[in-house]
């Protein structure tokens, strides 16, 4: 069975505009590295929000087709529900961060699931060393330069532990050091069984990727 199933899947804003996907079908797997390609504007963060549930749940235009994580409809899922299971690192991070500090930020997810507070603290402890920024735990995040609060954004999603990880551009702005070091946690990430879907993919995410959806062609 695969993780994520994409059946039919057709979208565009409104009628005078053109299609970002057309009767489009794909499939993932348990530990794919998937990169999404395309020229600017050509809908890599539309595809992204399509699937976490944000189009059509919160975003409106014409939606057609299902899309199925481990066998579930998210159609018949809250956001509330999709986000354990598939969770999306924005391309705008300031958006995404609303916590003052950034201990309180990566610890908000597990909260939410409602984890003993051993494990929220592992969590938090274990992101912070992966991405190597244990220094900025109790930096205030609106204070945060661009490339650390992206690297803020991504613990976020570490901490939270979804199988799917939705990537919007997860290196911009960061130096060669650390677009290294988020590429060697995604492949510790999918070695461990996790999906992940990059969009717009750096030349070195590319290269770990094992599938490629080029909005170009669809």
């Amino acid at each position: 069975m695969s993780i994520l199933e994409i059946q039919n899947l057709s979208f565009r804003y409104s009628n005078n505009q053109s299609w970002i996907v057309r009767n489009f079908s794909f499939a993932a797997d348990a530990g794919d590295i998937v990169a999404v390609i395309g020229e600017s504007g050509s809908g890599k963060t539309t595809f992204l929000y399509l699937l976490c549930g944000v189009i059509p749940k919160v975003i409106k235009g014409h939606f057609s087709g299902k899309i199925k994580v481990m066998n579930e409809n998210i159609e018949n899922l809250s956001l509330p529900q999709i986000a354990p299971k598939l969770s999306l690192m924005m391309q705008e991070t300031e958006l995404q961060l609303s916590f003052p500090s950034v201990e309180q930020e990566l610890a908000f997810a597990p909260e939410n699931l409602k984890l003993a507070p051993s494990e929220i603290e592992n969590r938090v402890d274990d992101a912070l060393t992966l991405l190597q920024i244990k220094s900025l735990r109790y930096e205030e995040t609106a204070t945060l330069s661009f490339g650390q609060k992206k690297l803020v954004a991504f613990a976020s999603v570490l901490t939270l532990s979804p199988q799917i990880f939705l990537l919007d551009e997860p290196t911009s702005g960061l130096s060669t050091h650390y677009i290294q070091q988020i590429a060697n946690v995604i492949q510790t990430s999918s070695q461990a069984g996790k999906t992940i879907f990059i969009a717009n993919p750096t030349t070195n995410l590319l290269e770990i990727s094992n599938k490629t959806i080029d909005l170009n062609k669809l």
